[in-house]
């Protein structure tokens, strides 16, 4: 049975924030996002290092209670750390989400690590 056992994942985790700023100015304000509730944790399993705003994170979603995939603004998220996935079902999404196998070798510590450096510098202080 150890051959059914997920090999687990580097991902860098993180959750979102209690209250995320909206509109023109930033002027007002929503408990969470439209898809996750405050305080959801997030896997960020990929990021987008040219536009320095979008990331696309696994988290359960507000409404369904199940694992979704999207891509969020990388300042609705905060508490950053890395962490070594154990779950089968986010194991699963993200081998889903990245089918090429030469994908799968970027989950290492170091790619983990470059997020973990290069996300928290994009968010701008309110």
């Amino acid at each position: 049975m150890d051959h059914l056992e997920p090999i687990p994942l580097w991902t860098l985790v993180a959750n979102i924030k209690q209250e995320i700023s909206y509109g023109e100015g930033k002027m007002e304000t929503h408990k969470g996002s439209k898809q996750f509730s405050p305080g959801t944790k997030v896997y960020i399993i990929d990021w987008y290092a040219g536009m320095c705003q979008a990331i696309t994170v696994i988290g359960l979603s507000r409404d369904t209670k199940k694992l979704i995939t999207i891509v969020i603004r990388a300042e609705w998220i905060e508490n950053f750390r890395v962490k070594l996935c154990y779950n089968p079902k986010v194991c699963s999404k993200i081998k889903t989400f990245d089918k090429e196998e030469a994908g799968m070798q970027r989950y290492t510590g170091k790619f983990v690590n470059d997020m973990f450096i290069g996300i928290p510098q994009w968010i701008k202080p309110i």
